[in-house]
């Protein structure tokens, strides 16, 4: 009879068996870390993002409605603040007087910027806090109008009629600002807004 040897000594395997599913599933778990620390971070990022963009669209919002009352309300008297008292934080201050009558001429640079806007809010906002920045310009330009020809007017037997006028295309833009934190949030919108007159 022979006597076992070594290589044919299965104690011990399962030992080794262990250890490597061990370490199969640690490094699963590593993967499935990582990979959740990476969607956090995606989705940290997606919230901020639409935070932003849909603060700065409200801004042209706010501006729109601001652009109207500054025309059926002319001269105004810059600063000032626009707001119920019961929400003092969302009041707006207007820092351009009549800002209805910036044009593309006088007004070359329309994004808006700390140092370059028509009116902002919240208006006791400090250099750390997430605040809105508005800029309006317009031109004015000659709406089409409907044409009717009366009785063969287009061969001088009768008469035509067109009614037309004039209107003034806005660019409203506002720019969200949020410097807290490392992401330093920033949005840009533009919105087009046509007044007829």
């Amino acid at each position: 009879m022979r006597s076992p040897t070594v290589l044919h000594n299965q104690r011990g395997s399962a030992l080794v068996i262990a250890l490597l599913i061990l370490v199969v599933l640690t490094l699963l778990g590593i993967a499935a870390l990582t990979t959740s620390t990476v969607e956090l971070q995606i989705s940290g990022n997606d919230k901020v993002t639409k935070r932003t963009f849909y603060s700065a669209e409200g801004g042209t919002q706010m501006g729109s409605e601001l652009l109207e009352q500054n025309i059926d309300q002319k001269n105004w008297t810059a600063p000032m603040d626009i707001g119920q008292a019961s929400q003092d934080h969302w009041k707006v201050t207007v820092v351009t007087s009549n800002f209805y009558m910036n044009t593309q001429a006088n007004t070359p640079d329309p994004i808006p910027s700390d140092t370059n806007r028509d009116a902002f809010y919240p208006k006791d906002y400090t250099g750390s806090d997430p605040h809105t920045n508005i800029r309006v310009r317009g031109r004015t330009e000659l709406s089409t109008g409907s044409a009717i020809q009366l009785a063969a007017g287009y061969e001088g037997k009768g008469k035509g009629a067109a009614g037309g006028g004039a209107w003034v295309i806005y660019d409203v833009r506002a720019q969200y600002i949020d410097p807290r934190g490392n992401r330093n949030a920033q949005a840009t919108i533009d919105l087009g807004w046509r007044h007829v007159m």
